[in-house]
């Protein structure tokens, strides 16, 4: 088979990193097997002897576990029964709220009412001091008129008696 010459360089350049590949590998350290039965099951007995303490480990942790799971429940329902009991202050608060509202509104209306009596009272004693006071001032203008209208006639009655 004939090859050409790309072909050829090619595959010169595989082989060649094959081999130095191959070359690294040799001069590299590899590890040493060990075909150690007894040590095998030696390192087998101990890790099965340990087992038990990392069960008995296990074990406490889950039991921790399980106490923090019933203290944080406790802790729950702790605050369940605070939020109840906030709810129904709150409720409470809410009703108090609505009474306290009627009643400051049928409070604002009775001193509505109270304003519009002061102001009709007020209005009522204006009009008597305005009546009185037209009523004085028509007596003392009536009294001045007469006096007037005597005085004229005197002198005019004197007038007349000196005339004749």
């Amino acid at each position: 088979m004939k090859w050409n010459k790309p072909t050829r360089k090619r595959l010169a350049r595989i082989s060649g990193g094959a081999m130095l590949l191959l070359c690294l590998s040799a001069f590299l350290p590899a590890p040493a097997a060990q075909a150690n039965y007894f040590s095998d099951l030696y390192n087998g007995l101990q890790k099965f002897s340990e087992l038990p303490g990392e069960v008995s480990e296990l074990q406490e942790s889950y039991q921790q576990t399980i106490d923090e799971l019933q203290q944080t429940q406790s802790e729950l329902g702790e605050a369940k029964d605070q939020l109840g009991q906030t709810l129904t202050e709150m409720e409470s608060y809410r009703s108090q709220n609505a009474a306290l509202m009627e009643q400051n509104r049928q409070l604002s209306l009775v001193v509505d009412e109270l304003k519009n009596e002061r102001t009709a009272r007020e209005q009522y004693f204006n009009r008597i001091k305005v009546t009185v006071i037209t009523g004085v001032a028509l007596l003392i203008g009536y009294f001045l008129l007469v006096r007037l209208l005597r005085l004229s006639m005197r002198s005019r009655s004197r007038k007349s008696d000196r005339l004749r």
